[in-house]
């Protein structure tokens, strides 16, 4: 079976990854609440992957049409 949705996937993953490594950044240097820091911050970067990972495939998907 073809993974129809290659980038979505990866780029999910890896905003999540970014996501929390920049909210425990903002938890170390800013003296943020680190639950509230971590998990904001791992949603906007899921969010940003998922935005940029659909835009890739619907591309990819119009062009092999």
């Amino acid at each position: 079976m073809r993974n129809e949705y290659k980038y979505l996937t990866t780029l999910l993953i890896i905003g999540f990854v970014i996501g929390a490594l920049i909210g425990i950044l903002l938890w170390m240097f800013l003296e943020f609440n680190a639950g509230f820091s971590i998990s904001i911050s791992a949603g906007f970067g899921m969010l940003l992957g998922i935005a940029i990972g659909s835009v890739i495939d619907y591309k990819n998907k119009k062009e092999s049409r």
